[in-house]
């Protein structure tokens, strides 16, 4: 594989990954602002489902790469 097909490979997999890991993330938040019955107070329950979604975007970000490079390979 090229040098360019391994950046293509690598930006879909930033892409895709990072796209994942905020889907993956959002549903973590949720799931834990309903767990831990978090307050809906001013919002709080929303920026702790932003905060985890955020962590997961940044977790798919570095991943996404790494994993579809991988997968090329094969």
């Amino acid at each position: 594989m090229t040098a360019i097909g391994r950046l293509g490979v690598a930006l879909l997999g930033m892409i895709l990954g990072a796209g994942a890991g905020a889907g993956v993330g959002l549903a973590g938040g949720l799931i834990y602002t309903e767990v831990a019955q978090t307050s809906g107070f001013e919002g709080y329950s929303g920026y702790v489902v932003v905060f985890w979604m955020a962590c997961g975007l940044l977790i798919g970000l570095f991943a996404g790469p790494f994993f579809a490079l991988k997968w090329a390979r094969r």
